[in-house]
């Protein structure tokens, strides 16, 4: 008897069960061998690292001596050594892994490039001997690198991006950081150089003010920029180590000194003297005769002059940070203050209002745009030797306002308008300051209007 087509189809359900449960019961029975894991080159804790050596065929020896948390370069001659460099090389090593072991008993390792080694690795570890590593030629594909150590004859290779880490030449090793200072701890600057000199002070609040050759406001941003740029100089090579006359690097009469006073009352000095010719400079750092070349990006910056410094706003104001301000203009004079308060979800929101002569509430919107608005007025020009307020139109101001911010000193600017023109004065500014005068007439505008 023929049996109908669907019990066909129950067949080929039933094989493909037994082999659903094939898999089941036997494959995930099987167990997943481990990857098995690749053997270190050395034992080391690189923490109990106290002496690392570099050497190799037509190289110089390069090594370092740990000194507490720090290193120091002895060889080929005494200096301060890179500890994040040393570090590295460190870390490098440590994890160093055998990829493959080429051969247990090799035949002449001058095939591999092993004799002499090109470059030569020796670590001590604190109450340990010695330990070294020899690494010779890439293998043909130049993915890795062949390797042995003396106390054993095979030869086995590694990464060569690994091998390449030991690679270094005495200065890849040393401390390249001329002042060794940090932006924030700077509390004054001074600069000299041939278009003149200048010197900043920093408040306890973090403002920077020019002290010489005049008092006025200086760019938060602009000088962080230029402690951004000494903190980070570092020497791209050494001139001289102990020159014997600083003439030939214009050291003699330095071009230009840079002097930090720190908030440890320390003083770190920066000289700059001639042009090496190829977009460098000499300088040396004071108290020390080695003479280094640096790129000439600091130079640069010193080179635009104080001007590039100065606070080329009006003021710069936070207005979420204002608590309340005076404003003079039109022979009236009004007083604002903001309150806080949060709703029922607990987001603080703010509202305006005028507190002399009434108690109106204002639109916290126009107030905050006027408030804005002065840290958007650009400066065109400074006149640092101004003459009489009247030439400005500041004998009489069109419009004064003092502003009180959350933790700090009350401020103030004026604006004055002379033939269409328009000055203005700032509290902590000796000079007048000259506006752009479309942002100035809409300064003066808002503010009159709240």
């Amino acid at each position: 008897m023929k049996l109908p087509d669907f019990w066909k189809t129950y067949a080929v359900l039933a094989v493909l069960g037994g082999l659903g449960a094939y898999v089941y019961f036997v494959e995930s029975k099987k167990e997943g061998k481990p990857e098995k894991s690749k053997e270190k080159v050395v034992s080391l804790d690189k923490a109990k690292v106290k002496e690392l050596s570099l050497a190799g065929a037509g190289k110089e020896e390069v090594k370092l001596v740990k000194d507490g948390t720090s290193w120091r370069l002895t060889a080929p001659q005494a200096a301060p050594a890179d500890a994040q460099e040393a570090e590295s090389v460190l870390s490098s090593l440590e994890g160093l892994e055998i990829d493959e072991v080429v051969s247990e008993t090799p035949g002449k390792l001058s095939e591999f490039g092993l004799d002499p080694p090109k470059t030569k690795v020796t670590v001590v570890q604190q109450g340990g001997p010695a330990q070294e590593v020899l690494f010779g030629n890439k293998t043909p594909d130049e993915g890795s690198v062949y390797a042995k150590q003396p106390n054993r004859p095979r030869v086995f290779t590694v990464a060569a991006y690994s091998a390449n880490t030991f690679d270094k030449k005495p200065f890849d090793l040393r401390d390249r950081d001329l002042l060794h200072v940090q932006r924030d701890a700077v509390r004054k600057l001074e600069v000299t150089g041939p278009d003149g000199g200048y010197a900043l002070a920093r408040d306890e609040r973090g403002e920077w003010g020019f002290t010489a050759p005049l008092a006025t406001r200086a760019g938060r941003w602009s000088v962080d920029g230029l402690l951004g740029n000494v903190e980070t100089l570092r020497m791209e090579s050494v001139a001289a180590e102990e020159p014997g006359d600083l003439k030939p690097y214009g050291l003699d009469k330095p071009a230009r000194v840079v002097r930090l006073g720190l908030a440890d009352g320390n003083t770190k000095t920066l000289e700059i003297g001639g042009a090496t010719g190829d977009k460098k400079h000499y300088a040396r750092a004071g108290g020390r005769s080695l003479v280094a070349v640096i790129p000439d990006a600091i130079v640069d910056e010193l080179g635009k002059g104080k001007d590039a410094l100065r606070a080329k706003r009006l003021l710069e104001v936070s207005s979420f940070d204002v608590e309340g301000f005076n404003v003079e203009a039109g022979g009236a004079k009004k007083a604002y203050g903001r309150t806080a308060s949060k709703d029922k979800d607990g987001v603080e929101t703010s509202k305006w209002k005028r507190t002399v002569p009434d108690g109106k509430d204002l639109d916290t919107t126009k107030v905050q745009d006027a408030l804005f608005l002065v840290g958007g007025v650009e400066v065109q020009e400074f006149l640092d030797k101004p003459a009489g307020a009247e030439t400005y139109g500041l004998d009489h101001p069109a419009l004064k306002v003092t502003i009180r911010e959350k933790d700090k000193p009350e401020s103030f600017f004026e604006v004055g308008e002379k033939g269409g023109a328009y000055y203005a004065r700032r509290a902590g500014d000796e000079a007048v300051l000259k506006l752009d005068a479309t942002k100035a007439a809409d300064l003066v505008k808002k503010f009159s209007e709240l």
